[in-house]
């Protein structure tokens, strides 16, 4: 018998929150994981659309044996209780709650209770969530609604973390660096009731915290510093959005409004180059802007990126399915697909100009004719062209006969060989500027030098405005939208106008006022989005940061909230904590604090056995999932522990050196694709600010699975290879980095305090000086035995995870 991944051919279903035995929940469950494979698929005979069916079973007999989910093939299965393969078969299987639900079911006789016709409109997260009541017996709502669960599931809670590992954990979290010694010791010193939420309001006040989540998003609007494809040009301005999404978080500006600005800045916010930034976010993927003779296949290609990006992103659904054929799995028909794609047919390329300043001569690069650089051009011409035209004339009387008449007859008129006389002569002809001044008065010489004087000046101090990459709309001659036929866009079907999604409510946009200057219908589609009214906005960011605090989401797939989703882990709490991100006015830093003051964010990351035995995939939240360190945090953390770390904010990328063979899998695998800052200060900066190339990954980037900047990457894969370990025991980076500490420590003591914010056991103690004892017996060099211990501990789990 086998059942279906984690899939849905959706459901006229509401969230089943309800405790103990539903007929209806149990039905459900098997509807939502099953149908893909045991509907009319029928794989392995086995069909689970009706009671009989259930009985009848498959290749492998009855799925169900009615009073007794100890018998029953279907329990046995989800369960991963018998001989049968466990189901779903990848995904890490049903969450504790539902296979308790399918037992209960089954021992209560299996009632079959029918849930009407298939409506996936119906689908839960297509309908605004309402704020449930909050659970009695817990300070933190978000503790009420998890320690429910956990009673019902008979699993107690870890114990709360020590301080140490509590700060670390924060660190980690809201700066992606580990705590410095400043902040452990006044941590454990501080003994006051609330020394916790005062540790948390410091790190969310600190400018690294926008550092930090900034990646979270870059990694959503596929950033990246250069443009992919074949030659992988550079987009020299990308960085201004880069610092525009840090500066956004740390001012902690609203989710709506900083959704609103990237969406369509230019429209709802025209006079504000700041907010105007924000449509960056459709400027920072990959194009082919630069590449000429593909002009069609790139507008296409961004249409797509710009509809999926939005889908995705802010939406948490995968409305780029629906390109080529009505979406397979949830209510999103292909004319919805090019609805949306209508919204952003007008819109192209723009530059916004940040802090206009005048008195920075900006204006040279105007191009008027009362421009001051045309004006001066133009007396200087005349000056020329009254002696040029005199010398001129000379070199032409001096020509041949039949040559002067090849150069007097009209270029249309001209035979071959006249053609061929003016082409072999006409150097003759030219006047040069040395020419003209030999002949020139001393009182042309001398308004002529009065004009380059005059010019110099102009130009001293000169360089083009700060500019932003965005987007701006061309009005009301956008070109119209069709469906295209199977996906093709030269296959033309019907036109369509622009418009919303018919799960989510529809309706179309309607045409802007006569004399607008823009069609208004990204502004439309961006309070549309970034509305309170609309089910999936803020339950998709709410569990964006919930996922990026517990390391999994509410809803395991973060970008996809459709019915391949399935149920939340803790529906009612998804519903509460959004509902609660619009009640505090979109802002979140205050749902970070909500979270991290919560006794489940504070637990300890080892379970007890009934944990791992109920709820193997901590989906109960009994204990704190344990994370390995991304790839930024990696660098960053050991740059910081060394010293080294250079915490400038901003500005043009850095360029670390790289090895030659670092450098080998780059295109021309030579250094000038990778053109090197010269100041080796910028070389220590945060990993956020150093280049993003999307075809080629930084060395720490591409061993520890950091995104490549093609699609939006809803959440990092972390895995375990060996690379990973030859590159942190062996690389340049790693030994530098062991060399830098090892000459500022005196001892392992210091090591310890250094790397892990703590001192090191009498055990630890004893074996660091015995290997400090043998490099010194073997290389004669204390600071070389110290940068070895140094490499050793930055190579271990206490440094490399986040408990």
């Amino acid at each position: 018998m086998r059942f279906s991944v984690l899939l849905s051919i959706g459901l006229t279903l509401a969230v089943t929150t309800a405790r103990g035995a539903d007929n209806g929940a149990a039905v459900t469950i098997l509807q939502q994981r099953c149908l893909t494979c045991h509907g009319d698929a029928a794989t392995s005979g086995l069909k689970l659309t009706s009671r009989e069916n259930a009985l009848k079973g498959g290749t492998r007999g009855p799925a169900i044996v009615p009073g007794k989910s100890a018998e029953s093939l279907l329990y046995k299965a989800v369960s991963g209780s018998g001989e049968v393969l466990r189901m779903p078969p990848v995904g890490g299987g049903l969450p504790a709650s539902e296979i308790a639900t399918i037992k209960e079911w089954l021992d209560a006789g299996a009632p079959w209770t029918s849930t009407g016709p298939v409506v996936t409109s119906q689908w839960w997260a297509f309908k605004k969530p309402e704020h449930p009541a909050v659970p009695a017996g817990a300070t933190n709502p978000i503790d009420a609604f998890i320690n429910r669960k956990l009673k019902d599931a008979a699993i107690a809670p870890s114990p709360e973390a020590d301080k140490l590992t509590l700060l670390r954990r924060a660190s980690y979290d809201l700066l992606g660096l580990p705590p410095t010694k400043e902040q452990i010791d006044e941590f454990l010193a501080d003994k006051s009731p609330n020394a916790w939420e005062k540790v948390v309001d410091k790190l969310l006040a600190s400018p690294r915290y926008g550092e930090k989540w900034g990646r979270h998003w870059l990694d959503l609007a596929r950033y990246g510093d250069t443009a992919g494809f074949e030659q992988d040009p550079y987009l020299l301005i990308a960085w201004r959005y880069r610092d525009y999404v840090i500066k956004s978080l740390n001012d902690d500006k609203p989710y709506d409004r900083f959704t609103k600005e990237q969406i369509a800045g230019d429209e709802l916010y025209p006079t504000d180059p700041e907010s105007r930034q924000g449509t960056g976010f459709y400027r920072v993927g990959t194009n082919r802007d630069m590449l000429f003779k593909v002009e069609d296949v790139n507008v296409v290609e961004k249409r797509m990126d710009m509809v999926d990006t939005t889908s995705s992103v802010f939406l948490g659904l995968t409305v780029g399915c629906a390109r080529c054929h009505d979406h397979k799995f949830d209510p999103i028909p292909q004319k919805d697909y090019y609805r949306m794609q209508a919204i952003f047919q007008p819109s192209v390329n723009d530059r916004v100009f940040l802090d206009y300043n005048p008195a920075r001569n900006y204006d040279i690069s105007e191009n008027s004719r009362s421009f001051r650089l045309y004006q001066m051009g133009g007396e200087a011409a005349q000056i020329n062209a009254k002696y040029s035209g005199d010398l001129k004339a000379k070199k032409m009387a001096a020509l041949p006969a039949d040559v002067a008449a090849a150069f007097s007859t009209p270029e249309d008129k001209r035979t071959l060989e006249q053609a061929r006389l003016v082409l072999d002569n006409v150097a003759k002809t030219n006047v040069s500027q040395r020419e003209i001044s030999d002949v020139m008065s001393k009182e042309d010489k001398a308004r002529l030098d009065s004009i380059s004087q005059r010019l110099l000046q102009m130009f001293t101090g000169y360089g083009p405005p700060p500019m932003s990459p965005g987007i701006v709309d061309i009005g009301r001659d956008a070109p119209k939208t069709f469906v295209a036929i199977r996906g093709n866009p030269e296959a033309f079907g019907d036109e369509v106008q622009p418009g919303f999604l018919t799960a989510l409510g529809g309706g179309e946009i309607p045409d802007p006022p006569l004399h607008a200057q823009t069609t208004y219908r990204r502004k439309a589609l961006a309070e549309w989005i970034a509305s309170p009214d609309n089910p999936l906005f803020a339950r998709v960011m709410v569990n964006r940061m919930w996922q990026f605090h517990f390391g999994s989401g509410l809803v395991k797939t973060p970008s996809d909230f459709g019915s391949r989703a399935g149920l939340p882990s803790n529906p009612e709490l998804l519903d509460w904590l959004a509902t609660e991100f619009v009640a505090k006015g979109w802002s979140m830093k205050a749902m970070h604090r909500l979270i991290m003051t919560s006794a489940a964010y504070k637990r300890d990351s080892n379970a007890n056995a009934a944990a791992l035995a109920k709820d193997p995939a901590n989906d109960l939240l009994s204990h704190f999932n344990r994370r390995r360190l991304e790839a930024e945090e990696i660098r960053d953390a050991s740059l910081q522990v060394t010293g080294e770390l250079n915490l400038k904010m901003g500005g043009v990328p850095a360029v670390p050196p790289l090895t030659r063979e670092e450098m080998f899998g780059m295109i021309g695998g030579s250094g000038s694709n990778w053109p090197v800052t010269p100041d080796p200060a910028e070389h220590m900066r945060r990993t956020i600010y150093t280049l993003q190339r999307r075809t080629f990954q930084q060395p720490m980037a591409q061993a520890f699975d950091g995104p490549d900047g093609v699609l939006p990457c809803p959440r990092r894969n972390e895995s375990t290879t060996a690379p990973q370990s030859l590159s942190l025991l062996n690389s340049g980076f790693t030994i530098d980095r062991a060399k830098a500490l090892a000459a500022k420590i005196t001892g392992p003591a210091d090591a310890w305090a250094s790397i892990y914010g703590r001192a090191p056991s009498q055990e630890e103690m004893d074996e660091a000086q015995k290997f400090l004892d043998r490099q010194m017996t073997l290389t004669g060099s204390k600071a070389s035995g110290l940068a070895e211990l140094v490499r050793g501990l930055l190579n271990t789990n206490e440094f490399l995870y986040v408990d």
